[in-house]
């Protein structure tokens, strides 16, 4: 006698996906929950263990926060230095990635340039900035925004070459070679050519410098003191010896979060086209 085999039905396979994205949502989107609600709790109940979940919602984390004059300058301050970091790595990695692409098609040059940019991301950050430091003491650049800023500088610019080297890759060549048997010059094929097809993957790099940059702490711990504190570094004026605020903990982490999350959305399109502009040549 011959089994019969059943066959589950068609919306099985759908219906178990849904399920399992639904799980793997909520155990992402669950930290951000928490950290929003300890932040929105009174600080007796942030703190109880086990959480009150029906405790009454306020806002007076978020006003201890922005009262404190110390925070709100750091974060001008890691404002400041994402901005300039963001600048600096954005353009030279722009004229690296062009240069290591198109310009040694003209010349003759040996070496694979690519990896050793790329290798500068390989230190590990406690092998730089114990030496910066006391590089930064001879010359006095400690506790300021410009030794910040050259620092993070020196950690971006490595990958964001790298993404402007796959991107102007991702450009056919025989655009540029045709540009210059128009007479254009280097500069030019660049600006007229290069850089209007290269910009979604700069606006792509300028976001990852700009989130790393923002979201640096060991360099900006080592490096800094009271003068150029940063947002990240603020954080610890919550924590004391014996105790732990954690309510405006977590009002300021949220608050350090907004940036992160407005340049990503801005930007989505852009990130995405950016960082996948080299993946698929034809």
């Amino acid at each position: 006698m011959k089994s019969v085999r059943t066959r589950s039905p068609r919306w099985t396979g759908p219906f178990l996906r849904w399920i399992g994205l639904g799980v793997y949502t909520l155990w992402v989107i669950f930290p951000l929950y928490w950290l929003i609600r300890t932040s929105l709790v009174p600080s007796v109940d942030a703190n109880s263990l086990p959480p009150d979940w029906f405790s009454h919602l306020g806002i007076s984390s978020y006003q201890a926060v922005f009262s404190s004059g110390a925070f709100l300058t750091a974060l001008l301050h890691s404002l400041i230095v994402s901005a300039c970091v963001t600048a600096v790595a954005v353009l030279c990695g722009t004229f690296a990635g062009f240069g290591l692409t198109h310009l040694r098609r003209n010349v003759r040059v040996t070496g694979n340039y690519e990896f050793w940019v790329l290798s500068s991301r390989m230190a590990p950050p406690i092998a730089v900035a114990l030496p910066l430091y006391f590089i930064y003491v001879k010359i006095h650049l400690e506790d300021t925004l410009l030794g910040l800023i050259i620092a993070q500088t020196a950690t971006v610019v490595g990958i964001i070459s790298w993404i402007m080297i796959e991107t102007f890759r991702s450009i056919p060549a025989e655009v540029l070679e045709a540009a210059e048997a128009d007479g254009c010059s280097s500069w030019r094929a660049f600006r007229t050519i290069g850089w209007p097809l290269a910009r979604p993957g700069a606006v792509g790099a300028a976001t990852i410098a700009f989130l790393l940059s923002w979201n640096e702490f060991f360099l900006a711990l080592v490096l800094t003191n009271t003068a150029a504190r940063t947002g990240p570094v603020a954080l610890y004026q919550f924590i004391g010896y014996e105790s732990l605020n954690l309510g405006q903990l977590a009002a300021a982490s949220c608050v350090i979060l907004i940036p992160t999350v407005i340049v990503v959305g801005l930007f989505q399109r852009q990130l995405v086209s950016g960082l996948t502009f080299g993946a698929v040549k034809g």
